[in-house]
């Protein structure tokens, strides 16, 4: 039998830091679309509310340029780019009151 662990909270409105028992993450957005960064990645995802209709996709690492190029194609670059910096912001105000 496996014991699992998870917990979420509202840092801020829009913004949520979630914690389990292997893994943690920021997450900024709501339910229709969100950017999440964390130990297992950097993810961004979307969806219906109510539908049950969703859409993740993770960015990965050494791809990172292309997919900002892609997503700003696609008109998502500034409001990625504006999640990605309120993700970092809230690692770091996390971090410091935790005392690292």
């Amino acid at each position: 039998m496996a014991l699992r662990f998870r917990r979420s909270l509202k840092i801020a409105p829009g913004i949520r830091l979630n914690l389990g028992s292997k893994s943690a993450s920021v997450r900024v957005g709501g339910r229709a679309a969100g950017i999440s960064a964390g130990t297992s990645g950097t993810r961004i995802s979307g969806g219906i509310p109510g539908t049950g209709l969703s859409v993740t996709k993770k960015l990965a690492a050494k791809s990172a340029k292309a997919e900002a190029r892609e997503l700003n194609r696609k008109g998502f670059g500034v409001l990625s780019w504006i999640g990605a910096v309120i993700v970092l912001i809230c690692i770091a105000a996390v971090l410091a009151t935790v005392g690292f």
